[in-house]
């Protein structure tokens, strides 16, 4: 962050522990004036003197959580109040709870409201003076962004126009990259042409760019990924100019220079609670499916046995970080069938025996792989896990799927299963690697268990 941003910064944050600190003591003299109309006398003032600390340190830590203190770069004044609102609102749930799990603080509830309104008050005109203070430090010069704009068409030149339109936004663009060959251009609207599109590693590091445009409708969507995944490694962000129709219709966050709209992509930070959440949901939910599908996987194993081959069937797959390991499951296939072969495609498969397609039609076959969730090989929601022939011949940017626990299912199993060719299944892989999140992983199971009732696309 450039340091006349940072100061900013940290001027808000201990402005904002000031005005916080008013309201809260604001909001004890009006109780304490309304001692005769409530008919009772408030607590002494020094208790809300020595409470300062446990008021203030959460009320600005929500504040931080929402992004209130985060640069304002494309945000407008009416985004930053909203943020405001969304802050004061858990801030106040937290002093609430506070105040009642914690009864030696009690503090009187016309205070805790009165204190959240006056907060939200001096707390709105507080971010909106700083949004303006950064908005002019940005016109000024002194926190310039520089950027690439990839592609040198009419969308490169109208979102060049846009930027210096609007200085306010900090964007300082160093130069365009071309998706043609020859590189006829040298520069455009006076900016130079710096390279190819796929140079952009190379040519982002030696211009110090930490973000990156999209403008080049052409660009293909493995391409297209391939550059997210470059910016990623370097942390450079990465916005793409897009149809505003198809923004608004799919529901997707957009930033907007004027009238343009923009699409941020890039890595997407996960709740820090959500590993060791997601790693209590498998092992409860793996433990208890155990128990639960215990004399259904006794009765399939017999029945194995009976036809005189193993009943389950370990094959080496590759985990998460690209580490092997032993998945197991139920044997489907007959037994001089070879294990390292692509797997069936096909409900006529001939490596099928009659006993195995009915085992993988509802899904039984994958029980044993609770095992694997138990010992932490596995997830309950992920991407499948691939065998390892196929994970070799991964480009750079398939890899990426190899960044979370394979799971048991997750959306290409609920939303085509083994209907979806392989190029599809990646693109839902990388959907929820992206969006992954407690609330995703709950509606996957849930509709996994309609899904296998329903037997649809599975073989």
């Amino acid at each position: 962050m450039p340091n006349r941003l940072g100061r900013l910064r940290a001027l808000h944050v201990a402005t904002d522990a000031l005005l916080v600190s008013l309201g809260w003591l604001a909001a004890y003299w009006v109780r304490f004036a309304l001692n005769e109309s409530f008919g009772r006398p408030i607590n002494p003032f020094d208790w809300y003197v020595r409470a300062l600390p446990v008021v203030v340190v959460p009320w600005i830590a929500t504040g931080w959580l929402f992004g209130l203190y985060r640069s304002a770069r494309m945000k407008t004044a009416i985004h930053e109040l909203q943020t405001v609102l969304r802050g004061a609102a858990l801030g106040l749930l937290v002093l609430g709870s506070i105040s009642f799990f914690f009864r030696e603080l009690y503090f009187g509830r016309t205070v805790v409201l009165l204190s959240a309104g006056f907060s939200l008050m001096l707390q709105g005109g507080s971010r909106l003076l700083f949004h303006q203070l950064e908005q002019r430090a940005r016109r000024a010069g002194d926190c310039d962004v520089p950027v690439l704009i990839v592609g040198t068409g009419v969308p490169a030149i109208r979102l060049l126009q846009k930027l210096q339109d609007h200085p306010e936004t900090g964007y300082r663009v160093t130069g365009f990259l071309s998706d043609d060959d020859d590189l006829p251009e040298k520069d455009v609207a006076g900016h130079p042409v710096l390279g190819h599109v796929d140079e952009l590693r190379r040519i982002a590091q030696e211009h110090a760019v930490e973000e990156v445009f999209v403008a080049l409708p052409s660009l293909s969507h493995t391409r297209m990924l391939s550059l997210v995944l470059d910016c990623e490694d370097l942390g450079i962000t990465f916005r793409v100019v897009t149809n505003l129709f198809e923004v608004l219709t799919a529901g997707t966050p957009i930033d907007l220079v004027d009238d343009l709209p923009l699409v941020r992509l890039g890595r997407e930070e996960v709740h820090p609670l959500y590993e060791p959440l997601k790693r209590a949901l498998d092992v409860v939910g793996a433990a208890v499916a155990l128990i639960a599908t215990a004399p259904l996987m006794l009765w399939v194993a017999a029945r194995l046995r009976s036809q005189g081959v193993a009943p389950l069937f370990r094959q080496q797959r590759i985990g998460r970080g690209g580490r092997p390991f032993r998945m197991v499951k139920f044997r489907t296939l007959h037994p001089e069938a070879d294990p390292d072969a692509v797997a069936p495609r096909s409900r006529r498969d001939p490596r099928i025996t009659p006993y195995g397609a009915w085992l993988r039609v509802s899904s039984i076959d994958e029980l044993p792989q609770l095992w694997n969730v138990l010992k932490g090989e596995m997830s309950l929601v992920g991407p499948r896990p691939e065998m390892s022939f196929i994970v070799e011949q991964y480009d750079e940017w398939q890899r990426r799927r190899l960044t979370v626990k394979p799971g048991i299912t997750g959306l290409w199993q609920i939303l085509g299963r083994k209907d979806l060719p392989m190029h599809e299944n990646l693109q839902y892989d990388f959907y929820y690697i992206r969006n992954r999140s407690l609330a995703l992983d709950l509606s996957i199971l849930v509709r996994t268990v309609g899904v296998v009732l329903s037997r649809r696309g599975a073989f």
